[in-house]
């Protein structure tokens, strides 16, 4: 068989890297970082973490809906498989797995050496719970792996303690990314815990069977993680996690938590504020860890308004849109300023801008000749924004402007932002943690797709959406892709505008971060001091 990567399927797979290896490579550190801790030296300690939110009510992995609270999860929540640095699978819960039935069926084989939280023994059990319990509650991510058979009839079934098949309806190639720890749709949890915590309770303080367990969570001021001591992953025969303890605090002001940093207050950060980026590269105190990210940026159009109804006037909007000025003056050059869909970071699909459709290239005076043509030179428009997204929209409303459009911004709180995403004109939104395409594509752009804000829908779009995820082979499903991306700049329910990188941030007393994208795994982290 050939191997899958957590990016791209280059065939059918099997295993991949050793459970137990350390993940290697694709981290890039900025500042003076070198320690030669012997590595069985390494254990013991504790730190403060400064979160870049306002705060983390729920980590229940199953209900989990934002990506900034989801990155808390797979420290404490395992899933069957995970992630390294190069973005490839590797066994987590499950020692080995087979792909069989064309991509339709998985088998995992799962580890005999796992326990939670609580004391409870892992089984394959514990797994049909979690997959079952996912499914039947309809929970938030539950949908990534909708082709899954009927849970009664085939769907998961445990073959012994430590076997458990999983089965679509037909080959589904994205469904060992959904059922990886960073996969979102079925991280692994303890009935017994749930049943005897109830929702409430375990949305603060879940069992799981990773490095760390929560041992405090005040909602707003602080997630408490202590080492969990019978945990299953080594370090070249060393125990993790190296730390103590962890306390996390939501820090949601970009100058309150670079300071922190900064200061000393706290230890690390799990996302560098684009705006003091510069400052904290430079401090010779500090670490930085950068790398581009598996996202995607857009002004998303409702297509039922004007002057979005019109495919004419929304290509000419995206040309009004300069995205080498975006990144320069909203992400201060910290992103990749291609409109396009897929992220350098996906090197298997990703191509570059030239081979593209250039259908949303800058070009203001094509951008007007197209408005004049859609009747729509002076439409107005309102824009949806928040505090995270204010700054993206001020230049987007000034670049609109300037070409005469009578733009507005309508300014909510992060709170209702979300609720207001679907009702607005146009508002900037993203994608995150895309380790494979579909993550980002499939919800937004089918006509019937759970994030599809922009009510546009194409026959041909939604043919290729589900195909893709069926293809075993890399290249064909590869082909599908980049039409699906051409197709999308050149029908523009979206304007595409950036690709943000991920810079995290600590003090030079911490070693060890292991950095996949998007993913802030804390078990590698030691202290040098």
């Amino acid at each position: 068989m050939s191997l899958l990567t957590g990016a791209g399927l280059v065939g059918i797979a099997g295993c991949l890297t050793d459970t137990d290896s350390t993940p290697e490579g694709g981290d890039s550190t900025s500042a003076s970082g070198e320690d030669d801790t012997d590595s069985g030296s390494r254990s013991g300690g504790e730190i403060t973490v400064g979160w870049y939110e306002q705060n983390i009510d729920n980590l229940d992995p199953h209900y989990v809906t934002n990506g900034e609270h989801f990155q808390v999860v797979p420290n404490i929540c395992s899933g069957l498989t995970m992630m390294t640095p190069e973005v490839e699978l590797q066994g987590d819960l499950a020692e080995n797995w087979s792909v069989e039935a064309d991509g339709a069926r998985i088998v995992y084989n799962l580890r005999e050496d796992v326990r939670f939280h609580n004391g409870d023994q892992f089984t394959a059990d514990d797994v049909a719970f979690s997959i079952e319990r996912s499914v039947s509650e309809e929970a938030p991510n539950s949908d990534l792996i909708a082709p899954l058979k009927p849970i009664d009839d085939g769907g998961v079934v445990v073959v012994d303690e430590y076997t458990v098949e999983v089965e679509f309806e037909e080959p589904f190639i994205p469904g060992l990314i959904y059922l990886s720890r960073e996969g979102r749709a079925a991280n692994i949890i303890n009935q017994r815990a749930l049943e005897e915590m109830g929702r409430e309770d375990f949305q603060r303080t879940p069992v799981g069977t990773g490095p760390f367990e929560v041992t405090a969570h005040d909602v707003g001021e602080r997630i408490v993680l202590e080492a969990f001591d019978e945990y299953y992953r080594t370090d070249d025969g060393n125990q993790l996690p190296y730390l103590d303890r962890i306390e996390i605090r939501p820090i949601p002001e970009a100058g309150t938590i670079s300071n922190a940093l900064q200061s000393g207050d706290v230890d690390f950060i799990n996302e560098v504020p684009l705006e003091n980026a510069s400052r904290i590269r430079d401090d010779s105190d500090l670490v930085t860890h950068e790398r581009p990210d598996l996202n995607f940026y857009t002004l998303s159009m409702n297509t039922e308004v004007e002057p979005f109804d019109s495919r004419t006037a929304r290509r000419g909007i995206t040309k009004l849109i300069d995205s080498e000025q975006l990144v320069e003056e909203g992400f201060f050059g910290n992103a990749n300023a291609e409109p396009t869909l897929f992220t350098p970071a996906l090197e298997w699909v990703y191509r570059d801008w030239e081979e593209k459709a250039q259908d949303q290239a800058y070009d203001p005076d094509e951008g007007m000749r197209l408005l004049r043509e859609a009747g729509a030179e002076d439409a107005s428009i309102t824009l949806l924004a928040d505090n995270r997204t204010l700054r993206l929209i001020e230049i987007i409303q000034r670049q609109l402007s300037e070409a005469g459009l009578d733009v507005d911004i309508d300014q909510v709180s992060t709170s209702v932002y979300w609720d207001r995403v679907g009702e607005a004109d146009a508002v900037v939104t993203w994608s995150s943690g895309d380790y494979d395409p579909d993550v980002g594509i499939y919800r937004n752009f089918r006509s019937d797709g759970a994030w599809n804000d922009t009510r546009w829908g194409d026959s041909r779009i939604d043919e290729l959406l589900d195909a893709q995820r069926t293809a075993a082979d890399r290249d064909e499903r590869r082909d599908m892709l980049w039409e699906i991306e051409d197709t999308l700049i050149r029908e523009a329910p979206v304007a595409f505008l950036m690709h943000r990188e991920d810079v995290v941030g600590h003090r030079a007393h911490l070693d060890g971060f292991v950095h996949v994208p998007f993913q802030r795994r804390l078990e590698y982290l030691y202290r040098t001091d």
